[in-house]
């Protein structure tokens, strides 16, 4: 080969198609985060189990058991917290809602009513263990409960300053009796029928007799 030909083949260079790099859409908080999105089936798995398992008990009581409306509860409180955690929105409608989440899982059977009354429950267990006149909680039902959890939420009425209305109410609370006050002192029979009215709706029958012989023993009556 001559030696320009030699030159020429060694310079020479084949062209080359360049290379678009791909552009990664996600930042790296999202690409982490979707790498550590839990996996709701094994999550969710042993706690519908849970749910399933102290339902079938709630069934074979005759009487309602707290406990495992409690059980029930704290459940589907740690169900609904991994769906959130596995990327629900709980703001979401339809088929994006954690209800339909529910209602096609494993405990699709249970109503929203006693969903709603299982979570109330085991949020507001404190106030259902003060429930007074039971010697077992077992012994107690839902709307016992949802009654006592009601009440525990609702605020402590005020008692606003006295007025002359106010007042005025006191006042003919104290006069309904049926009797004018203005002639107690003057008519003996009607300031009698006026007290014994209040003895009769305030005290019991022991009490009664107690007023009677106090009221006898001070009333003087000369000859």
């Amino acid at each position: 080969m001559p030696a320009t030909q030699k030159k020429t083949a060694k310079t020479s260079t084949a062209t080359k198609t360049p290379v678009r790099a791909t552009k990664i859409k996600t930042n790296k908080s999202q690409r982490k985060a979707k790498a550590e999105k839990p996996d709701l089936g094994n999550l969710n798995s042993p706690l519908f189990d849970t749910v399933i398992d102290n339902t079938e008990k709630l069934a074979q009581n005759a009487k309602t058991g707290l406990s495992y409306w409690k059980a029930i509860g704290d459940s589907i409180i740690e169900i609904r917290a991994n769906w959130i955690a596995a990327g629900g929105d709980i703001k979401a409608r339809g088929d994006a809602s954690f209800a339909s989440y529910r209602d096609n899982s494993a405990i699709g059977f249970m109503s929203k009513q006693d969903v709603s009354d299982a979570m109330l429950i085991a949020q507001n267990w404190s106030v259902v263990t003060k429930i007074d006149n039971t010697e077992s909680l077992n012994g107690l039902g839902v709307s016992a409960c949802k009654k006592a959890i009601k009440a525990a939420q609702k605020p402590a009425q005020k008692q606003g300053p006295a007025t002359s209305a106010t007042s005025k109410k006191k006042a003919d609370a104290k006069a309904d009796t049926g009797i004018d006050l203005s002639s107690l002192m003057t008519d003996p029979k009607a300031f009698g029928a006026m007290i014994g009215k209040l003895v009769n709706s305030k005290y019991t029958d022991e009490q009664k007799a107690a007023f009677v012989k106090a009221a006898g023993e001070h009333i003087i009556i000369k000859k």
